[in-house]
């Protein structure tokens, strides 16, 4: 989740909220407002407020649980957002081993049930042990005897706090269960990590159980829809999350597999053209440029003596003199094939993706296992090559526009896959 409103810093860590998020202290607010009226009807909707708003405080603790554990292990925490159903925090990369991933997993589960527990300590205190009994109930005698022995404003704290603990308690359990994106769903991740020392079928045992947690949810919401129109809404689309959280994962795993698997010799195509590396410049801009598509400029190679000497840059050709194109031969303006950017037909497309970015080149130039030019790759082929293997129907005009560019579509953040991939210590392609 990017973007929302940027609100603060806290422990380093960009802090950021969802405009979903109001609408969730809202309808909390009025919620809360409904048990405190009991109590004090002035204050309701002050303590209505404050308890939607701590308990956002408490999603936070739990995002921070998990950040700053991985921030112990040196990962970089982009940002934490608050939104409709909690909060989020989006790490730079994984963790490397299964037994970190699973302590970043279980840190925010354990920070909730901890502030549970706290919460709970902090009710007895402020009202003994028949605080909980008289604030589980809806007879108003006994929350007037309540407020007479301790005060209103006593009163009113321990059911905030009280009403907190419990949340906290909930949230930590329901985190706990076995499905991505949920944390139980991380930890599952790690155990399956660990047990076949492939994170892929970790995250794909994970997010399959993601799909079974939220068709579970939703039809539960569904039944529920007899109770009130709220009651059964909100797990509809709890379970709708996580329902598209978990298949959102499944076709991540999917975009890493291939990108693992697909190599420069599957990718390249062999659009560039053979010229004689002898041929004077007069000769090859006549024959070969003046007619050409400038929009589509194909790659030149020069070769001589069965051999290829290099790449043609056409653009090359503006720094000689016209009346020079006669005497001089293409060979004088030849990039030698030392001196090109290149991978060898083995090459796993996200060193090509890599060297592109990196280099902000229009193409890759893929060598023979003889040191010849095989063939060329540009972005368009990258996403061809992506869109055959994982079945995107992706149109071949679009493909032709990202070649023109020379760029990546901006929403396809390829080199945050590929970071994320590098940053892997072992990773086992398999087939989805």
């Amino acid at each position: 989740m990017k973007g929302g409103i940027r609100i603060g810093t806290i422990f380093g860590i960009p802090l950021f909220i969802d405009p979903s998020w109001f609408l969730i202290v809202a309808f909390m607010t009025v919620g809360y407002r409904a048990d405190y009226v009991r109590i004090s009807n002035e204050l309701s909707w002050l303590f209505g407020l404050l308890t939607a708003l701590l308990l956002f405080g408490s999603v936070l603790m739990h995002e921070l649980g998990h950040s700053l554990t991985a921030k112990a292990q040196g990962i970089e925490v982009n940002s934490i957002t608050l939104f409709l159903f909690g909060g989020v925090a989006s790490i730079d990369r994984e963790s490397k081993n299964p037994g970190a991933a699973f302590r970043v997993a279980i840190a925010g589960p354990l920070v909730s049930l901890a502030l549970g527990v706290i919460l709970t300590v902090v009710t007895m205190l402020l009202g003994g042990q028949a605080i909980f009994e008289v604030l589980s109930t809806i007879k108003q005698p006994a929350i007037d005897r309540l407020v007479a022995e301790i005060g209103a404003g006593r009163s009113l704290i321990g059911a905030m706090a009280w009403n907190l603990a419990q949340i906290n308690i909930v949230l930590g359990i329901f985190n706990l269960m076995p499905g991505l994106p949920l944390d139980g769903g991380q930890v599952v991740k790690a155990i399956v990590w660990k047990i076949t020392g492939d994170r892929f079928t970790g995250i794909r045992a994970a997010a399959r159980s993601g799909q079974v947690l939220g068709f579970s949810i939703m039809f539960l919401g569904i039944m529920s829809l007899r109770y009130g129109l709220f009651v059964g809404l909100l797990p509809i689309l709890l379970g709708l999350f996580i329902l598209s959280s978990a298949g959102g994962y499944l076709r991540f795993i999917k975009l890493q597999q291939a990108l693992m698997d697909i190599t420069a010799e599957s990718t390249m195509t062999r659009d560039f053209r053979i010229v004689d590396a002898d041929m004077t410049l007069r000769k090859f801009a006549d024959e070969f440029l003046l007619m050409q598509d400038k929009e589509t400029q194909p790659l030149y190679v020069a070769t001589s003596d069965g051999r290829d000497r290099g790449v043609v840059v056409p653009e090359d050709l503006r720094r000689i003199e016209n009346i020079e194109w006669n005497e001089q031969k293409l060979q004088s303006i030849t990039k030698p094939l030392k001196s090109l950017d290149a991978v060898e037909l083995k090459t796993k497309i996200p060193e090509v993706i890599k060297l592109l970015e990196t280099k902000e080149l229009k193409y890759a130039i893929v060598f023979s296992q003889v040191g010849s030019i095989a063939g060329v790759i540009d972005r368009g082929d990258v996403i061809r090559a992506l869109a055959r293997r994982l079945g995107w129907p992706i149109a071949e005009t679009y493909i032709q526009q990202i070649k023109t560019e020379g760029k990546f579509p901006a929403d396809f953040r390829l080199m945050e896959i590929i970071e994320q991939l590098t940053d892997e210590p072992k990773i086992v392609p398999k087939a989805s």
